[in-house]
């Protein structure tokens, strides 16, 4: 945290220029009584929303780890500021007539300690990501590669996965299916390469500080457990050139309502959510900040099938019927969020969407009375209640809280009591992961721009179905989409996959994320998109327009 300092004179601005590397001390903040320390122009501080749970590429879910993962590796593709695929490591790729392989050049590179990057490391973190003995949550992210599936479920061995380097700067890619889409999902963490020089030699510890190296534009130098991540410019970076930044401090910030305050006090340059009980104020005194973007996330209760009642298809359709979404998205979180009847997000590529809960079109008393029924054909009434934990993602106060505290009272209405159980968001995932859980608020954000992003979530044994759901007529209709080379039959495949899981009442889907985002004017290079994607390698400071904000 940058400290604060009180200061008995304005310094002198020479030309507006910023002061020593050590920041200047400023005495006006808008709408703070005490001063800032302003960095200088190299510097950026960026609210993460949370502690990071890993910065191992394979064992990553949590945008509060792609956040950094994103500036520390680069794959074959990466993101531009818009969030599209742009070259990374690759600089040319070709496929064959089939779609089925895939060849890749990769440009001259070195690792953040000097050593040559080459398709063997490709090779390497591949076969690291679907080795079972790993155990990576996002194995099943590369089922498209030639036998990823079989040696993730242990029978074959990592050597046969289809990724061959045919020299120190050739790869080959061979596929189970046609992917027309596979650049997009190159931009994916998972998907990097890892320096197997220093995988091999520190194992699971490669990726912490002292240890860690990377090929990304930034190097990463401090994690102070719930204080911040520190990363620095890296001058090996093949477009070091272009980087404007020298440093970067990630700070967890599940308490916005201490957040805007770091923001207001000129302790953060940008944070991606926003305390609701402020917006009025925000908006009335500080709308220069406000950045919301509609993006492909989700927001979701997740129900574990394999826990009792919840394994009835009526206790969860009764569920479903029982949530209030505008009450939540509207009333509450008041960001623009859009209430969601259905699992994929809108506008997502080559997917014609139009699927929704049967009962959307009810009366919300009709939607009750037809929760209680359900709930009395299970066997509960209001002198048999059903009692059940429902886990939150954070133990600050703010909108998480506000909207399980509508949702218990929602639910109540149908026999339901529910325990609000707030948990740090390490804890959080732990549990999830475990499957120790009745119900629990989670939030996806895709992958990449395709309702698989969503629908895999589901699959049989997939690494990040923590809710066990399992239905074979599901799995096989996602697998024959995935088949599919035609991008419009895949996407009514895809469609109907929904279909089946929305009759399953397999979540409870809550809103379709409008990211708050806010942001002083001074950030530079910042653009919205749908993939939420903001990677530091394109952002810069107007350091004259920093100073102006805090003096």
């Amino acid at each position: 945290m940058v400290p604060r300092k009180t200061w008995s004179r304005r310094l002198a601005l020479a030309g507006g220029a910023a002061a020593a590397a050590g920041g200047i001390w400023a005495l006006r903040q808008p709408g703070g009584s005490h001063t800032a320390r302003i960095p200088d122009a190299g510097t950026l501080r960026r609210g993460n929303g949370a502690e990071p749970q890993t910065l191992d590429n394979a064992m990553s879910t949590g945008t509060q780890d792609d956040n950094i993962l994103g500036d520390l590796m680069v794959g074959l593709m990466t993101e531009d500021p818009g969030g599209h695929p742009v070259p990374g490591m690759a600089t040319e790729w070709s496929t064959a007539p089939d779609g089925l392989t895939w060849y890749f050049k990769l440009r001259d590179a070195q690792w953040s300690d000097g050593a040559p990057l080459t398709a063997e490391d490709f090779v390497f973190s591949w076969r690291r990501l679907v080795d079972p003995v790993t155990g990576a949550p996002y194995a099943y992210y590369l089922y498209v590669i030639k036998n990823a599936e079989s040696i993730s479920a242990g029978k074959m061995k990592p050597e046969a996965l289809g990724i061959t380097a045919l020299g120190p700067n050739e790869l080959k890619v061979r596929l189970e299916r046609p992917a027309p889409y596979l650049l997009q999902m190159l931009m994916h963490a998972c998907t990097h390469p890892l320096p197997r020089h220093v995988v091999m030699t520190k194992g699971k510890d490669w990726a912490r500080p002292g240890n860690h190296v990377g090929n990304g534009a930034f190097l990463l130098k401090e994690w102070v457990p719930n204080g911040h991540v520190l990363v620095e410019k890296n001058p090996r970076f093949f477009d070091a050139a272009n980087v404007a930044l020298e440093r970067i401090y990630y700070y967890p910030t599940d308490d916005y309502s201490a957040a805007l305050q770091r923001m207001r006090a000129g302790e953060l340059d940008e944070h991606d959510r926003i305390p609701v009980q402020r917006i009025d104020w925000i908006t009335a005194n500080l709308p220069q900040i406000r950045h919301p973007v509609p993006i492909f996330s989700l927001e979701y209760i997740d129900i574990n099938h394999r826990r009792p009642p919840f394994n009835d298809v009526r206790v969860r359709e009764a569920l479903n019927l029982a949530l209030n979404r505008e009450a939540c998205a509207q009333r509450i979180r008041r960001v623009g969020d859009t209430p969601a009847y259905n699992i994929v997000p809108p506008n997502m590529a080559n997917f014609p969407g139009g699927n929704s809960f049967a009962f959307r079109a009810l009366a919300p008393n009709a939607r009750i009375e037809r929760a209680r029924a359900l709930m009395r054909e299970a066997g509960f009434s209001e002198t048999n209640r059903l009692t059940a934990t429902f886990l939150i993602r954070s133990t600050a106060p703010g909108p998480y809280r506000a909207v399980a505290a509508a949702i218990q009272q929602m639910m109540a209405q149908i026999y339901i009591n529910i325990s609000i159980v707030p948990m740090d968001f390490a804890v959080f995932l732990a549990q999830m992961h475990a499957h120790q859980f009745d119900l629990a608020e989670r939030a996806w954000a895709a992958d990449f721009d395709d309702a698989a992003t969503y629908l895999e979530l589901m699959q049989t044994g997939g690494g990040n179905n923590d809710g066990h759901y399992s239905n074979p007529a599901f799995d096989a209709l996602l697998k024959s989409a995935q088949s599919d080379t035609d991008l419009a039959a895949r996407g009514r495949k895809l469609a109907q996959a929904e279909d089946i899981v929305l009759k399953d009442h397999v979540i409870l889907p809550l809103w379709f994320w409008t990211d708050p985002n806010i942001i002083w004017p001074y950030v530079k290079g910042w653009q919205p998109n749908g993939m939420d994607k903001h990677r530091s390698r394109w952002i810069r400071i107007d350091q004259a327009a920093r100073i102006k904000q805090f003096t």
